[in-house]
C-alpha cells in the first residue's frame, strides 16, 4: 500500500545525520544501558518524549566503533524489531535501536523520531559512521528508505520488510545504499517487494530479496540474521569492513547447503533463487563458478519457468481481485439504490475467506490471503485516520464495518469499530461490538483499558464485566 512522503530535506535533518562525520566524536558520560539484553525504553536526552528499544552487544566497549541498525515499526513498537535482530546483533557485534515513536500516519512524527534516536545513539555510543544501517516494516520500511535517500549517504544499507520505495522515489543510480528486501509468501505487499528487483538491478543497486513462510510481518530471527550477514559481505566488498575469508567461506557453505537441501526436497524454484543469490552475493569475494553453472542450468528448467510464470500469474490475479472488490464496495456505498451488488460482493468474500483458510499452500490460498490482508489493513488505516485525525466518526464506522466484513474472525476490527461507536456517543452499539470482539477471541486487555475512546463507557456494568474476563497482556 503506497503512501506519498511530503517531507523536505531540511538542514536540521541533514545536520543530525552527519553529526559523527562532522567530528562530534566525544561520547556522553551517561551510564550505559545493560549489555547483552534488550532494554525496552531508552529515553532520548534531548527529548524525553522520544525513546527507543535497544540491544547493546554483551562485548560492547567504547574503545572501538560499532555498526548500528536503526529500526522503524509502523505501530511504534520498537521492541519487536530489536527482538528479531538481537541474535544477529550479538553474533556480529551490532547495536540495534528501534524507535518507540515512529509510526504510520504522520511522516513528520517519524522524522522527529528518527532525528532524536540518531542524535541520542551517536551521543551515547561509539558508532562506525561507515556502517550505519536502517530497517523498517511496511510503512516503516518506506520511511527507512526515505531517510537513507535524504541524509547524504549516511546509511550504508537498508533492510526493507514488506514494502519498497514510495511512489515518486523510484530506484536510480544515485541511490547510495545497498538493499535487502523481505516478504512473507502470503504478504499483500509481496508483488511490490518481488517486482522491485528489476528496477534495483537496472539501476546498479546491489540487492537481494528473500521470501519466507509468513504474512505481512517482520522477518523471523533466522532471516534477520541472513540479512545482517549479507550486509557484512557487502561491507567487505566496499572496504568498510576488513575482508574475512573464514567468514566468507562460512556464509557460502551455509547458503550452499540451503540450495542443496531445496533441490533434495524438490523445491526447484527455491533452489534456483538461492543459487542465483549466491552468484550475485559472492561476486568479487570468492570463486562463484559453481553457483553460476547451477543457476544457469536451473533457469532453463521447465520447473523454474513454470514456477516463475505461476508467480507472475498470482500477482496479476491479486491485483485484479483487489480492483474488483474495491469497485464492488464503492458501487455498494455510492450507488446502492441503482445497483444491488450485495449478493455478488458477499459471494466473492465468502469464496476468498474459504480459499484463505485452506490447509494446503497453493496459488489460490496465497492470492486470497494477500487480498484479504491488504484490504483489511487499508480499511483499518483509513478508519483510524477518519476517527483519530479527522473526527469523522460516521465515515470511520463505515471503514471499520468493511474491515469486519472482510475479516470477520479478527477481533481487532471489532475493537476499532467499538471505539468509533463510543466516540460518536452510541454506547449501546459500542458495548455490543466489544462483546463481539471478545467472542471473536480478543485476549488483549490493554487494547481496551489503554484506549481513551472507551472513557465514556468505562463505568458501564457491561464494560466492567467484559474486562474482568480478559487477561492482561505484558
Amino acid at each position: 500500500m503506497q503512501s506519498m512522503l511530503r517531507l523536505t530535506r531540511t538542514p536540521v535533518f541533514l545536520a543530525v545525520c552527519i553529526l559523527q562525520a562532522a567530528g562530534a566524536t566525544s561520547l556522553s558520560q551517561t551510564p550505559l544501558p545493560p549489555k547483552g539484553e534488550i532494554t525496552d525504553q531508552v529515553s532520548c536526552a534531548s527529548d524525553a518524549a522520544q525513546s527507543y528499544a535497544l540491544y547493546l552487544p554483551s562485548h560492547y566497549t567504547a574503545t572501538r566503533s560499532w555498526p548500528i541498525l536503526y529500526a522503524l515499526d509502523p505501530g511504534a513498537r520498537g521492541k519487536i524489531p530489536v527482538e528479531r535482530y538481537k541474535d544477529a546483533a550479538e553474533k556480529y557485534g551490532w547495536i540495534v535501536a528501534g524507535s518507540n515513536n515512529s509510526r504510520n500516519g504522520s511522516a513528520q512524527v517519524s522524522l522527529d523520531a528518527w532525528r532524536a534516536m540518531w542524535a541520542d545513539t551517536h551521543d551515547r555510543f561509539a558508532i562506525d559512521s561507515r556502517r550505519t544501517y536502517a530497517t523498517g516494516f511496511s510503512g516503516g520500511a518506506r520511511m527507512a528508505i526515505y531517510f537513507a535517500l535524504n541524509c547524504d549517504a549516511c546509511v550504508a544499507g537498508v533492510i526493507a520488510s514488506s514494502a519498497g520505495f514510495s511512489a515518486g522515489a523510484a530506484p536510480s543510480s544515485a541511490v547510495p545504499f545497498v538493499f535487502f528486501g523481505t516478504a512473507g509468501v502470503d504478504d499483500f505487499n509481496f508483488p511490490e517487494v518481488k517486482t522491485s528487483v528489476e528496477a534495483l538491478t537496472k539501476s546498479g543497486i546491489a540487492n537481494h530479496i528473500e521470501v519466507f513462510a509468513g504474512r505481512h510481518e517482520w522477518p523471523p530471527p533466522s532471516l534477520a540474521t541472513d540479512a545482517v550477514e549479507w550486509l557484512e559481505l557487502q561491507a567487505m566488498k566496499k572496504g568498510s569492513r576488513p575482508r574475512d575469508n573464514d567468514f566468507i567461506d562460512q556464509i557460502w557453505q551455509k547458503q550452499l547447503q540451503r540450495a542443496q537441501a531445496a533441490e533434495a526436497s524438490k523445491q526447484v524454484y527455491l533452489a534456483y533463487q538461492i543459487w542465483a543469490g549466491l552468484l550475485e552475493t559472492f561476486k568479487g569475494l570468492r570463486d562463484f563458478s559453481e553457483a553460476e553453472k547451477r543457476s544457469g542450468e536451473l533457469r532453463e528448467s521447465r520447473e523454474v519457468k513454470q514456477a516463475a510464470s505461476d508467480e507472475r500469474a498470482q500477482i496479476s490475479r491479486q491485483r485484479a481481485l483487489e480492483r474488483e472488490i474495491s469497485d464492488l464496495i464503492y458501487t455498494r456505498e455510492k450507488h446502492a439504490a441503482e445497483f444491488n451488488v450485495d449478493s455478488i460482493l458477499s459471494a466473492q468474500l465468502v469464496k476468498l475467506q474459504k480459499s484463505a483458510k485452506a490447509e494446503t499452500d497453493n496459488s489460490e490460498r496465497r492470492v486470497a490471503r494477500r487480498v484479504i490482508d491488504g484490504l483489511f489493513i487499508s480499511f483499518m488505516e483509513q478508519g483510524r485516520d477518519l476517527m483519530q485525525n479527522q473526527k469523522r466518526y460516521d465515515e470511520a464506522i463505515k471503514q471499520y464495518q468493511l474491515a469486519t466484513e472482510l475479516a470477520p474472525d479478527r477481533p481487532g476490527g471489532f475493537v476499532s469499530l467499538a471505539a468509533a461507536y463510543a466516540l460518536k456517543g452510541e454506547k449501546k452499539k459500542s458495548l455490543q461490538t466489544l462483546k463481539l470482539a471478545v467472542e471473536k477471541g480478543l485476549t488483549d486487555l490493554n487494547a481496551i483499558t489503554n484506549n481513551k475512546a472507551f472513557d465514556s463507557i468505562r463505568r458501564e456494568p457491561q464494560f466492567q464485566q467484559l474486562i474482568q474476563n480478559l487477561p492482561r497482556t505484558k
